[in-house]
């Protein structure tokens, strides 16, 4: 466990709703792309942590150095620490927007003659095995429209390994993919991004870094230029 019971409650809620809370700009046509949602996101998230005063539970956001998310395939990292170890997390967003468009979410990348998302999960994969990764697509469809790929109120995410998985069993990754093939892997694999915090605190998806030298481990991949830390100061499960 990397948290106590409680606090990790507390971080699983608070990205829920500020997720939903995005959304919702999303839908009031107040967002205007991915990297706007993610930022949104990233700092909704803060604010909800930090407002609601937990005691020893604190989050902050830092820059880190631009164009990384070239080299690692994903839009942010999010840090979760406490005063032993910590973990970090990756996500690439996605918005296929399914209401106004079609197919028009992946292209082919001129550079690997290939789909661009193919692409991504295999920058992806190199750090798989070490960091909690997950793909996270965004909807403007309004709150309980029973859009059966989509949460009622939150985005959809899908973990690395499994999106990898399926991108690599396509016929042909020379192709973008279809938005009939995003809802099928949504509709096999689609998890909450409260789903996926709880994961990765109770220790079920990504490995601990002893310490608290959070720059060390992307030294060799990059890492996204925007990044939130969660830090949790206090006594750890098994602590007296």
């Amino acid at each position: 466990m990397l948290f106590p019971h409680q606090i990790t409650s507390q971080v699983v809620d608070c990205a829920e709703w500020a997720d939903r809370l995005i959304r919702s700009e999303l839908i009031a046509g107040i967002i205007a792309n991915e990297n706007d949602y993610t930022s949104n996101f990233v700092g909704a998230l803060r604010r909800e942590i930090n407002s609601r005063n937990v005691p020893d539970l604190h989050a902050m956001s830092f820059v880190l150095k631009a164009g990384a998310e070239r080299r690692v395939g994903s839009d942010a990292a999010i840090i979760l620490a406490n005063t032993r170890e910590f973990k970090i997390c990756l996500f690439e967003a996605k918005w296929p927007r399914l209401s106004t468009h079609v197919n028009s979410w992946d292209s082919v990348q001129q550079s690997s003659n290939q789909s661009h998302f193919h692409d991504q999960l295999i920058r992806q994969s190199r750090v798989a095995g070490t960091f909690a990764i997950w793909e996270m697509f965004y909807t403007e469809h309004p709150f309980n429209s029973n859009v059966a790929q989509f949460p009622h109120f939150g985005s959809a995410c899908v973990w690395h390994s499994d999106a990898y998985k399926a991108s690599h069993a396509r016929k042909n990754i020379q192709l973008p993919w279809t938005d009939a093939e995003l809802k099928q892997l949504l509709q096999n694999h689609r998890i909450a991004v409260g789903n996926v915090m709880q994961e990765v605190c109770e220790c079920r998806s990504g490995k601990p870094y002893p310490g608290n030298d959070f720059i060390r481990p992307f030294i060799d991949y990059g890492v996204p230029e925007e990044a939130l830390l969660i830090q949790y100061d206090g006594p750890l499960p098994g602590q007296p």
